[in-house]
Formats: C-alpha cells, structure tokens, sequence
C-alpha cells in the first residue's frame, strides 16, 4: 500500500462494479473508510467504540450509522456521521468509490465509502460515540489472524480477525478492510 494515491485508489475501485444488496429489511446504513497518507505510506482510520455501548460497545469501526430521512444518499449519510463521531468536516474529504453492500448480523445493510482526508487532522470524537481514534497502515489488513467460530444468539460464525499495533478488528470492519485491500491490490 506505499506510495497509493487519492486517483490510484479511486481507478482500482471503479475497476470493478459494486455490488449493491437490496434490503430484506435491514435498517439502511453508511460508513466512511477515510484513508490518508502517512509517511509514505496509505493508513486507514478507525473508531473504537465506548465499552458503555448497546451496539458494539468496545469494537472497532469506522465512522458511520444508519440513514436518516434527510440524507440525501450512502455518501451524504457516510460523511454526516464522520462529522457527528470524529469531528472531520465533509468538506475535507475526497469520496473515491464505494464498496459491496454488507449486511450485518445486527440488521443493518452497510454502504462503505471510501475517502481520502489530508494528514494531520486534529480528530474530535463524540464522548458517547467514540472511544479512541486510530490510524493503522492499510498493508497490515492484508493477512487475518486465524479464523475464529463465535457463537451468540444460538448461531455460529466464523470471522476472520486483524491484530493490528494491539488493535483487534474483526466483524464488519474487518471484512470491509479485506474487501479494500483485496480490491486494492487486485487491480495491479
């Protein structure tokens, strides 16, 4: 991931149509994948969430949550909440595609956008949304850490978690990051 820039990232991801997954009742829902450079090298930003949280509480993601009425698309809804959790004006952000929709165990159909925010930014989490926010090389997404079974709710899945500088990222967040780079370093 060293030396990407904003045009490669956005020319990789139009390489290949989205895949967009129409809703079987899942709650609509975007989050923002910001990238940014950082000695030479791509990174990606996350959110950890309050231990506190109904949802998530303790997990890594990235900024974003459900639609509102008055959001005008995925992209209007992703940059909104980078906004509410991270304090990061939509000004700032270059938009640079769209992933796969994911559909979450928790109900939601996720559009991920991904960005290109400048180096630097002073971040200013949301107290009740955010916990920490991180920036990690984008080239550790490449290789999970071994497949793990989790159980709840009387169902079994398997995930594929990232350990990342003491950061363990996995679900959601974890299968878009490998979606990013996989399409990232497939178009080569």
């Amino acid at each position: 991931m060293h030396e990407l820039t904003p045009d490669e990232v956005a020319a990789r991801l139009r390489a290949r149509p989205r895949v967009a997954r129409p809703g079987r009742g899942e709650v609509p829902a975007a989050v923002l994948i910001p990238l940014l450079r950082r000695e030479s090298e791509a990174h990606v930003v996350l959110t950890r969430r309050p231990p506190g949280m109904r949802h998530h509480a303790g997990q890594y993601a990235f900024p974003g949550g459900r639609s509102d009425p008055d959001d005008l698309d995925a992209v209007h809804t992703a940059l909104r909440e980078m906004r509410e959790e991270v304090g990061i004006d939509p000004e700032l952000v270059r938009v640079l595609g769209l992933l796969d929709d994911h559909v979450t165990s928790t109900g939601f159909v996720v559009t991920p956008v991904v960005g290109w925010i400048p180096g630097g930014l002073v971040y200013r989490p949301s107290a009740g949304e955010v916990d920490e926010v991180v920036e990690l090389p984008l080239s550790a997404f490449r290789a999970p850490v071994r497949a793990q079974t989790l159980a709840a709710a009387g169902h079994r899945r398997i995930v594929l978690p990232f350990d990342v500088q003491g950061h363990r990222v996995w679900g959601a967040t974890a299968a878009m990051l490998r979606e990013l780079v996989s399409r990232l370093d497939g178009a080569r």
